[in-house]
């Protein structure tokens, strides 16, 4: 399966009236998650993945867990290490070179 199937988009941070905990304004940074259908359930239960570096900018500091990304468009797109989910449908794979695996 590709995860152009998947209706993939590119999930921004910051941006007008967003601002920090000390109240400075937040920049606007593309591409610091993806977001999916799910590879099993679908559409109702979306994969959210933050990813290291993103498009633009830098790392969101307030996420714990981030994917290595290599390639910049979703055909291309490889994350590491492996995605498991641990609700629901507890799929297990790697999305590599645009491609989705289960293992």
């Amino acid at each position: 399966m590709k995860l152009i199937d998947l209706n993939p988009r590119w999930i921004g941070h910051g941006g007008e009236g967003i601002y920090d905990e000390n109240y400075n304004p937040i920049s606007y940074q593309h591409g610091v998650a993806l977001e999916c259908d799910c590879p099993v359930c679908g559409v109702d239960h979306p994969l959210v993945i933050f990813i290291d570096p993103p498009l633009e900018g830098k790392k969101l500091e307030n996420q714990r867990i981030y994917w290595k990304r290599e390639g910049l468009n979703f055909n291309s797109l490889t994350l590491s290490p492996s995605i498991q989910r641990m609700d629901k449908c507890k799929w297990h794979g790697f999305i590599k070179n645009g491609e989705i695996i289960t293992v």
